[in-house]
């Protein structure tokens, strides 16, 4: 840290010279960089030396040290001011601690008594700088950090997590332009994903980074002298254009503007498909995530009508006439019927189908929505049980699906692909099971002898829950697994038995029951004779 800076201000050369004098100032980290006999020619040192700490005289000609200070003040709040003063004007002095005086020293100076002032002044003056450093850090970091933030912000406003006064205070904040004070919005958003993947899995990843890095340069580029139009990446890496201005032709820039990715994008070979999805115009500014909702919907319509489009939400809930209501998706209806899909029920889940489809569709067009919901289910559960889509998606008889004229041909259809994805993940747990209890059964072959081995032990061992253990062993060997284990050991002390002549209490070791009258009933009770009687008989 620099030497901090002191003036020193009195119209006496002697108390100067003695203030000058009196302490080594190198020493205290500070340096003398220049003296003022009178008020006016220290206000003029102040503005060319610019102090750190300046000690001034309380009596001075014409302008004392006092309204000298406030001045200092009043311009340089950061200069620390102390007044020299004798006793009979200390309590004069005092009342400048309105101004922000930092201390006083009263005459005659004595070398402690300014040692002390001077040792606090640096160590305020260090906290301060130090602060100020750390403020200014923080600064940077946040006008560094600012894009990241504005992005935050503008997701969370898309997904309605915020009430309209936060959206207003971070509108301004941000400086985001909006075309009115009751803004009317609509969205598009932009998948860009590669055509074809490359070989190696990195090396897709990062095409696929690249792509979408291209795509999001040429939109912001697009768009440029819009100031009314936000361009974002939303959290699934997705290019979300929100237009403010009701006046926008989101729908023809859509299209022009899909033509020119697919046209630009490529990376090492590698095109694009780019597919649009647009919402309809709503009016409030926490209307805007029902617009980025209808949006999303529109964009995971390709899945029936293919890449490489725009689609409009309108397009999708066409209306027969005023009256009819557009369809709303039952969350919970659709939670229900992906956990039942996943865990295999088929019954179940085609129960739950029946429920939904039976709201009240006004026309074929709500329908099929409905229909693209419950197909959407079906495909998170085949990724939430990691299935591979071919086997279980087929996209031919989703297309027909989508194209049947009447509903209860598509009913039909629909209930036959939710039983069919909920049947293939059904055998694929029932498999998956299968192969745990035959692991589990040779894990206790192994593991009989050990008395620790329980229900509990075992299934930390194969990292499944103790009540979901027990109810696959009861499903598969129809024992319980305490049932099970005893009967294993018992079938191995009947062996121990028969081949060697161990005495009971050391079979009972071998086999995982270390206390011999215990091992003594039980196998009573399994075998129906004593292991005296056992012998004897095969005597």
């Amino acid at each position: 840290m620099e030497p901090l800076k002191v003036l020193i201000v009195d119209d006496e050369y002697l108390i100067r010279n003695l203030l000058r004098m009196r302490i080594d100032w190198q020493e205290q980290g500070m340096t003398i960089v220049g003296e003022a006999s009178d008020a006016a020619e220290a206000l003029q040192q102040v503005e060319l030396l610019r102090p750190d700490i300046v000690f001034t005289d309380i009596y001075m000609p014409r302008m004392d040290g006092i309204e000298l200070s406030g001045l200092i003040l009043e311009r340089y709040p950061n200069v620390k001011i102390v007044v020299v003063t004798g006793h009979n004007e200390f309590e004069y002095a005092r009342q400048s601690i309105k101004l922000g005086i930092s201390d006083f020293i009263l005459k005659p100076i004595r070398a402690s008594e300014l040692l002390h002032v001077t040792a606090k002044l640096r160590a305020g003056i260090e906290q301060e700088k130090g602060r100020e450093y750390e403020l200014a850090k923080l600064r940077e970091e946040m006008k560094r950090s600012l894009p990241y933030l504005k992005e935050r912000f503008v997701n969370q406003w898309l997904q309605g997590l915020m009430h309209e006064d936060e959206v207003r205070e971070q509108v301004r904040f941000y400086g985001i332009p909006i075309a009115a004070d009751h803004p009317q919005s609509r969205i598009a958003i932009i998948e860009v994903q590669a055509s074809a993947p490359t070989q190696a899995e990195t090396a897709a990843e990062e095409v696929q980074i690249l792509l979408r890095m291209e795509g999001l340069k040429h939109v912001q580029a697009y768009y440029q002298q819009d100031i009314y139009t936000i361009i974002v990446t939303d959290t699934h890496n997705r290019i979300v254009i929100l237009a403010t201005n009701p006046d926008a032709k989101l729908t023809e820039q859509a299209g022009q503007l899909l033509e020119e990715l697919r046209c630009l994008l490529k990376v090492d070979g590698t095109e694009a498909d780019v597919t649009i999805g647009i919402g309809q115009l709503y009016s409030g500014w926490e209307r805007v995530c029902t617009a980025y909702r209808e949006a999303c919907r529109a964009l995971d319509y390709q899945t029936f009508a293919g890449k490489n489009q725009v689609i409009c939400f309108e397009d999708l809930v066409i209306r027969s006439d005023k009256r009819s209501q557009p369809y709303r998706s039952d969350k919970g209806l659709l939670e229900q019927l992906q956990f039942c899909i996943s865990v295999g029920a088929g019954e179940e889940a085609a129960s739950l189908l029946e429920q939904i489809l039976a709201a009240p569709f006004s026309n074929a067009a709500q329908f099929r929505m409905a229909a693209m919901d419950v197909v959407t289910e079906c495909q998170r559960a085949v990724m939430e049980q990691q299935l591979e889509g071919e086997e279980v998606f087929n996209k031919e008889a989703v297309t027909r699906m989508f194209m049947a004229e009447h509903l209860p041909e598509l009913r039909m259809m629909l209930e036959q692909h939710v039983r069919a994805v909920a049947d293939v993940i059904q055998a694929k747990r029932q498999a998956k099971e299968g192969n745990l209890i035959d692991q589990i059964k040779a894990y206790l072959e192994e593991q009989m002898g050990n008395a620790e081995v329980g229900l509990s032990s075992t299934a930390a061992a194969f990292y499944v829950s103790p009540g979901h253990l027990g109810r696959l062993m009861k499903k598969e060997t129809g024992q319980t697994f305490v049932e099970y284990l005893t009967q294993l050991r018992m079938k191995k002390a009947e062996s121990l038995l028969k081949q060697t002549d161990l005495k009971g209490y050391e079979i009972g070791e071998q086999v995982g029951i270390p206390d011999p009258h215990y091992f003594s009933v039980l196998f009573k009770k399994h075998v129906g004779r004593s292991m005296n009687e056992y012998r004897n008989v095969r005597s």
